[in-house]
């Protein structure tokens, strides 16, 4: 285990900045993930941690130790990569142990140290295969287990399950969780899968364009994002852009009225919803909200979920979901709603800077 500290960290690839300031404190022990669209720049930070890629600015330390002019091969990480690169020649184990017989172990100890990490990864009775006859999901396993054998203080994993078919991944996402947290091993993980990020992480990096948009567990995430890109990129967002503010706070979302007070004193903002907060032909509570009539345009069934897309009568869109539907009672296009959009649920964003502004919530 040990602790990583980024600091102003800059890498520049002619006149792109990949990495633009990053700086980050990963804690010791902890699953920490980079998320972001490609091109974000987190696989650039990733293989910089890894001293793959010589930075142009900043500082990198573990436990407090620069390691800016480290060699890769003596950082101490172990790294798992997108597309396995295991060798084809070797059985399950000569792949294992490749890691440890270059760091000239002995015979008995890289032995014993491989049969436990094949144990570990369930992959102890496959020792003698040689990879062609794995599966995806098995060779995936070996890949994790070369990384994680040679006992380093930190694991690195770039997309590790993206070749993947979606059941494999969900299933593989949570025994690399499961195994981390029973080695208490730190780990940097890359993926632009929002669900993923959320579901393995300890803490979530949104970055966008080189820069870091947001720090926070799962929940905090997704419950309060930090700026407009972290609401649109982690999970599904109406968003109703650049809307007109006057001097009390008031916005006109579907030709309705509603005063927002944390925007007072504003001009512009950009208002959100999250489509499972969306209120259909519900009970008004009395809470402060904004509702107007809508017609419903699509109606997907989709078992455990209804998603719906909304039309108000000035054509603003409106996408919509309610969780254990009644099948019999599917709405069907052109019919109409109620549309309730509850004050506490809304998110609020400066249009020119993209930062938060908060709600009434």
């Amino acid at each position: 285990m040990a602790r990583v500290d980024i600091e102003e960290v800059v890498k520049t690839y002619g006149n792109v900045r990949a990495l633009d300031g990053v700086s980050l404190s990963i804690a010791s022990g902890e699953f920490f993930t980079l998320l972001g669209p490609s091109g974000c720049g987190k696989t650039t930070l990733l293989r910089t941690i890894a001293g793959f890629n010589a930075h142009d600015g900043g500082h990198i330390r573990v436990d407090g130790t620069p390691i800016d002019d480290v060699a890769a091969h003596r950082r101490d990480m172990g790294l798992v990569y997108q597309d396995y690169a295991i060798f084809p020649h070797m059985t399950v184990s000569e792949n294992v142990a490749f890691g440890l017989v270059t760091r000239r172990k002995p015979r008995a100890e890289i032995e014993e140290r491989v049969r436990r990490v094949l144990d570990l990864v369930q992959l102890g009775p496959l020792a003698d295969r040689l990879p062609q006859a794995l599966s995806g999901g098995q060779q995936q396993r070996v890949a994790l287990a070369r990384a994680m054998v040679i006992n380093p203080r930190i694991l690195l994993m770039d997309e590790p399950l993206s070749n993947l078919d979606a059941k494999l991944r969900i299933e593989l996402r949570e025994d690399i969780r499961t195994l981390q947290r029973s080695l208490g091993i730190t780990t940097i993980y890359v993926t632009h899968d929002q669900e993923e990020a959320l579901v393995v992480s300890d803490r979530v990096c949104v970055m966008h364009q080189g820069r870091v948009h947001q720090v926070a567990t799962p929940p905090e995430v997704y419950a309060r994002p930090a700026t407009l890109f972290v609401a649109s990129f982690v999970g599904a967002m109406n968003l109703f852009a650049d809307l007109a503010v006057d001097a009390a706070g008031n916005v006109t979302v579907a030709g309705v009225r509603l005063r927002v007070p944390a925007l007072a004193g504003r001009t512009r903002a950009t208002i959100g919803i999250r489509p499972e907060d969306v209120v259909l032909d519900g009970p008004d509570d009395g809470a402060p909200s904004l509702s107007f009539d809508a017609k419903v345009e699509r109606a997907s069934f989709a078992g455990r979920e209804l998603l719906l897309r909304l039309t108000a009568a000035d054509s603003t869109g409106l996408a919509a979901n309610s969780y254990r539907p009644d099948p019999s009672a599917v709405p069907q296009p052109g019919q109409h709603a109620r549309a309730r959009l509850p004050l506490s649920r809304l998110h609020a964003f400066d249009p020119a800077t993209g930062a938060r502004i908060g709600t009434g919530a």
